[in-house]
Formats: C-alpha cells, sequence, structure tokens
C-alpha cells in the first residue's frame, strides 16, 4: 500500500497526534509548547504549530511535520508512519498502539557501529566502479579525490542485497537500522552516500543524496541525527563554519575551508553539534546557512543558542542570488569566500605589538625544559638513532602548573607528520594558534639538535642556547 503523504498531513491533528504520544501541550498564542521527548528537555523547547501542520524543537534541532514526529518517536521510517496513521484518522491513538508494521530487531552499538561501517565500505568501493554516482559528484564540483578518500564518499546502485548472506540476521539488522526496507531492497537506491561519524569514530549515520530532483532528495537513517560531519575539524579548529547540508560542507573542504561543519537542515543542530563545541573548546563559530526564508530564520534561532555555549557567533552574508555553500563556488573562488568571512568578522581594535615572552631552558637529569610565556616544554628520551631521525619525548603543560593538564608524545623532529600532529595538540591544550606552537616547536628543534651534537661530543656540563645568548653572540 503506497500512503498519500499530503492528504495524510492535511487531515490529521498534529496536535492530537503529538499528545496521543504521550508529550503535553499548552496553548501558546498560535502554537502549542510542550517538553521535547527526543533530549532531556527541562523547559518546554517542542513548538508546535498547528496552522503549518509542522514542530520543531531549537534545543535540539529535531522538526519536521506529523509523520516525521512518529518516525522519530517510534523509530520507524516515514512510510510506515505514514500506514500507523492512516489507521488513526479521523481518531487519534498513542502512536504506539497503531496498526502497522512491527517493532523493529533492537541493535546493540557495537553491531550497528560494525555494520554501518561495512556498508560505508561497500558503497565507496561501489562509487569506484559505477560511474553514475561519481559523474553527479562532478556537476556539483565535488568529485575532487582527496574528498573521496577524506570522507569515504559512496555510491548505491542497489547492490548491496545481492552482496549480503542469503537470510539470517544481518539481513533484519540491516532492516532494523533503515539500510534495507521491509521487502529486503536498500533505502539508499539511486543515491550519493557520505558517512557520518560519532565522536568515538565509528560511522553513526548515512546520508543519502539523490542524483536527481525527485523527492525526498535528501535522506538520513531512521532515528534520530546523529553524528556530525566533519566533526574532526573541531580537533584543529578554534573557529567553525556551520552550513546547512553535506555538500555545503564538502564544497568549502574542498576550497581550502577545512573547518567547514554541517547540520541537519537550517533547524538540524543537534546535542552532538553542541558537545563537539563544547569539548574541544570552540571559541568561534560563523553561520553560513542557505540564502533563503529558513536560512535566515535557522540564524536568527540559532545564533543565542550557539552564544550560551560561550563561543562568538559572525555571519556571512551571501552576494545577491547565490543560494548556498555549493552554489557559491560554481563561479567564485576560494578568496572570494574569504572576503565574506573578513566581512562577517569585525576587526579588532589596534594594540600595540606584545612584547616577546621570556624564554628560559633549564637542564634536567634527563634532557632539558624550555618555557616560553605561559607554555612551558619538558623534553627526555632524546635520542638520534638515524641521521634522518631525531625524536624526544615531550610534555607540554602549563608554566604556572596550575590548569592541571598536560599533553604528552614522542615526536619526530625531523618528520612533518609528527610534528603537525604534537602541534595540533598543543594549540588546544594552551588555547594558542598553530603558527604560535609551530614556532615554540622550531625552537625545540634547534635545542634538540644542540643538545644531542653537545651530548655526542661529550662536553659537560651541556649548556643550551636561549634567545638572549644567541643575540649577544650575534652582536659579538
Amino acid at each position: 500500500m503506497k500512503p498519500d503523504f499530503a492528504n495524510i498531513k492535511a487531515t490529521t491533528d498534529i496536535v492530537r497526534v503529538i499528545e496521543g504520544c504521550g508529550v503535553a501541550l499548552k496553548k501558546c498564542g498560535a502554537d502549542y509548547v510542550g517538553l521535547c521527548p527526543f533530549h532531556e528537555d527541562r523547559k518546554p523547547s517542542l513548538r508546535v504549530t498547528p496552522g503549518k501542520g509542522l514542530w520543531r524543537c531549537p534545543a535540539c534541532g529535531a522538526a519536521g511535520n506529523v509523520i516525521q514526529f512518529v518516525a522519530r518517536k517510534e523509530g520507524l521510517t516515514d512510510r510506515e508512519a505514514a500506514l500507523k496513521l492512516l489507521g488513526a484518522v479521523p481518531g487519534v491513538r498513542r502512536a504506539s498502539e497503531l496498526p502497522g508494521a512491527a517493532a523493529p530487531l533492537a541493535v546493540d552499538e557495537a553491531t550497528r557501529a560494525k555494520l554501518l561501517a561495512r556498508v560505508a565500505s561497500f558503497y565507496a568501493k561501489t562509487l569506484r566502479k559505477d560511474r553514475a554516482g561519481l559523474d553527479y559528484l562532478q556537476t556539483r564540483r565535488l568529485g575532487d579525490a582527496a574528498a573521496l578518500e577524506t570522507f569515504a564518499l559512496g555510491y548505491c546502485n542497489g547492490s548491496l542485497r545481492a552482496a549480503l548472506p542469503k537470510g539470517g540476521e544481518v539481513i533484519a539488522q540491516l532492516q532494523a537500522l533503515g539500510v534495507l526496507n521491509e521487502r529486503g531492497n536498500e533505502v539508499m537506491f539511486g543515491r550519493v552516500i557520505v558517512p557520518i561519524y560519532d565522536a568515538s569514530g565509528n560511522v553513526a549515520n548515512l546520508y543519502g543524496r539523490r542524483l536527481t530532483d525527485e523527492e525526498p532528495r535528501h535522506l538520513y537513517l531512521r532515528g534520530g541525527r546523529r553524528g556530525v560531519f566533519n566533526a574532526q575539524a573541531a580537533k584543529a579548529h578554534q573557529c567553525l563554519i556551520l552550513v546547512e547540508s553535506v555538500f555545503d560542507a564538502l564544497s568549502l573542504w574542498g576550497a581550502g575551508f577545512r573547518n567547514a561543519v554541517a547540520l541537519y537542515g537550517a533547524d538540524g543542530w543537534t546535542g552532538d553539534h553542541a558537545a563537539l563545541v563544547r569539548e574541544n573548546g570552540v571559541t568561534e563559530l560563523v553561520l553560513a546557512l542557505d540564502n533563503d526564508a529558513a536560512g535566515a530564520a535557522g540564524a536568527e534561532r540559532l545564533a543565542p543558542i550557539l552564544a550560551e555555549l560561550g563561543a562568538v557567533v559572525h555571519r556571512v552574508a551571501w552576494p545577491e542570488g547565490v543560494k548556498d555553500a555549493n552554489d557559491f563556488f560554481s563561479s567564485r573562488s576560494a578568496q572570494d569566500f574569504q572576503a565574506l568571512l573578513d566581512a562577517a568578522k569585525p576587526k579588532p581594535a589596534e594594540t600595540p605589538p606584545t612584547p616577546a615572552a621570556a624564554e628560559t631552558i633549564t637542564m634536567t637529569e634527563h634532557g632539558f625544559s624550555f618555557t616560553t610565556g605561559a607554555r612551558r616544554y619538558e623534553l627526555f628520551a632524546i635520542e638520534k638513532p638515524h641521521p634522518a631521525r631525531l625524536k624526544a619525548t615531550v610534555k607540554a603543560l602549563h608554566a604556572s602548573g596550575g590548569a592541571g593538564r598536560f599533553h604528552i608524545d614522542t615526536v619526530e623532529f625531523y618528520q612533518g607528520r609528527s610534528r603537525r600532529g604534537f602541534i595540533s595538540e598543543a594549540a588546544r591544550l594552551f588555547r594558542a594558534s598553530a603558527e604560535e606552537i609551530e614556532a615554540d616547536v622550531q625552537k625545540l628543534l634547534e635545542q634538540v639538535e644542540s643538545y644531542v651534537a653537545q651530548r655526542l661530543e661529550e662536553k659537560a656540563p651541556v649548556a643550551l642556547l636561549t634567545e638572549a645568548d644567541k643575540s649577544e653572540g650575534a652582536r659579538l
């Protein structure tokens, strides 16, 4: 049976349905408000607008129509939720009591992560075999090889079902996750697939974009919106650019703005996004939502929520005629977008240059310590096992010792990847720019080379040069 979605939404009393799902609603002007059932809501965040047949929760970002409410509440597909509602028009009952499909099989988190990782890997391989998905990405200027590899983009052409074992538990589990429908066919058929990861690095969701404009163009797996696209950007950047869609974020990433993070639409801010900002100490957020009424309204609602997280919020003003980030780069360059970012951020008042931080070097039993301003680095286990290698264990901590936090790592000073990894983590620890920490590491490299050279020459005691010593030597 194919449900008439438009007729169901038009004839169903959304207020009665939501109340039938156990949510107490109270009249508030033209809307109704209540506690949102999709997060731990302590004050009424859920807002229902019966005149439009819509509901939304600004706190967690959940939103949609009456069918989507039932689907989210009961863990169903939109079609299954529509079928349930057909049995409740005009007399609405609790969604869990409505006739329809059986409750999906429960899948534990470990199994979910394993299965979704295998599905994402299969779709990534399919993209390279079936040109349809790759050709579509290239029409959207998203066929960059680095992006395909980094984000494991894929394509669903319906071949997964044939690769699965016949019968058995795997098919039932994939049906429960929403990868397969009740008939065993792939829900994401004919779509480019983008895996979305959680904070633990597991595939938490799949985003599917249809190659045509047939609705629904955008699709996620059933259940809540889990994970954040390009969440790893928060580990390396104190400023994040928030866009509405995965493709917008991919467009910015491909243009060199690696700190672009995707929402789930204009109202798609979730608890996972909030946790990403809090746990990584993000201090600056730039809203670059779509250049339409929904994007403007979403930015207005989101700005105070972001400010409560302690972040400074900016908004990009798109040029007239530009819809979103993906559209912007169809005719403009990375330099043009950088100009928009510069315009969105007010220039700070000019201040006199800060005097160089005092630097001190102290010899220790197994190495030395280097202090510059409020940053302290303790180096030990220093060795040069090969002419092309120079390594040491480095402990970065606040010079005062009061913060109690530190980062320790073995750094291969002659390897760019090892230095960059340490710089990224130390920048987060000290809340400093990567450029500042890179300058520190360059000085550490010079001092380690000096330390090793003097030790090899068996000069005792080992005396390292401070910046003041270098200046005095140059003067002489």
